[in-house]
């Protein structure tokens, strides 16, 4: 079996063809970097690039994996969580196509292709799930890949938003969390005290628009390097995801810890995993950087997982975008 996979929920055009096992015959993103010039992703914007770039980037991932539209058996795009008008270019030449070719079609929770990244790892259950990403900051209590429960979210902004838009308030570019992350290993966390807003780590929620007022009121006093600040930003966010997903996950008697999501490239948040999970004798699952961020392989999986759990899994040609998520059982399949 063949699928191809279309992803657009935000500035990144994503097509993958993958085989029944969840394995990337070709992929292929083309990320949108116009928007740094406005500091943040503008969607008039993206979706009319969406528009520009989707088509030849299918027929270059075809070309990629020597496969074409007719040898697919199943076609999936992701339905939501995102921008409306970005999910719309992605989600309505998928269904077409599908339509066209009379094959299946299937649209997919954002949130949960972030999490089916593992699906093709050996992740042992029951496990706990966290994704972290520029709009999204949540953790899950998985049973089974089925079975996935929401335990808590961000009560305002995301964790990724907040990096954002620190490197925005301390003028380092866009997107920020990638430049914070490089000036941190050059900083002291401990040169500056930053608050940590509902730090218990037995609360499975988050809120970092505090957070963000507090490097505000630091950055403006200029007392502190650029590098000490974003190290101790840094520092501050990733004991918050780290602290509180390990709490879960021996509440629980997780077995595995899944961290998904565009935050998950950050490189402390990685190594804070790595020795929490360590000490406790968890197994961790960590995307590969490439797939932290927004791309057609997570789609795909999370499709051939609603497949595996039924194989006449569809959505009907009504399935439409949302912009956003609000249940508490997360499956892939979203309409």
């Amino acid at each position: 079996m063949l699928l191809l996979a279309v992803e657009t929920s935000c500035d990144d055009s994503a097509v993958a063809v993958l085989d029944q096992d969840g394995n990337a015959l070709a992929e292929l993103v083309s990320t949108q970097m116009v928007h740094g010039e406005h500091g943040g992703v503008v969607p008039e914007i993206a979706s009319r690039l969406h528009m520009t770039v989707l088509p030849g980037l299918v027929r270059e991932v075809l070309d990629k994996s020597r496969t074409s539209l007719n040898d697919m058996d199943v076609f999936a795009a992701t339905a939501g969580p995102g921008l409306t008008g970005s999910l719309l270019v992605g989600l309505s030449w998928t269904k077409a196509t599908a339509f066209a070719l009379d094959k299946p079609f299937l649209g997919i929770n954002h949130l949960s292709a972030h999490l089916h990244i593992h699906h093709s790892s050996p992740v042992e259950f029951p496990a706990v799930a966290l994704l972290v990403s520029g709009g999204h900051t949540m953790i899950f209590h998985m049973s089974s890949w089925s079975e996935c429960v929401l335990l808590g979210t961000t009560r305002d902004d995301a964790a990724g938003e907040a990096f954002d838009k620190t490197a925005k308030l301390m003028g380092l570019g866009y997107p920020g969390g990638r430049i914070i992350d490089e000036l941190a290993r050059h900083g002291n966390p401990g040169s500056v005290a930053l608050p940590s807003p509902m730090g218990s780590k037995k609360l499975p929620e988050f809120s970092f628009s505090g957070l963000k007022t507090a490097v505000r009121l630091v950055w403006e006093a200029g007392e502190v390097s650029p590098e000490d600040l974003s190290a101790g930003f840094r520092k501050t966010v990733c004991d918050l995801l780290v602290s509180k997903t390990m709490y879960q996950a021996g509440k629980l008697g997780a077995e595995s810890v899944l961290v998904a999501g565009g935050v998950s490239a950050n490189s402390l948040l990685r190594s804070e995993f790595l020795r929490e999970c360590r000490k406790r004798n968890l197994k961790l699952f960590l995307p590969p950087v490439e797939h932290a961020m927004d791309n057609a392989v997570m789609v795909g999986r999370a499709a051939l997982s609603a497949l595996k759990s039924d194989p006449s899994a569809h959505s009907t040609a009504s399935c439409n975008t949302f912009a956003r998520w609000h249940g508490k059982m997360l499956s892939p399949l979203s309409c």
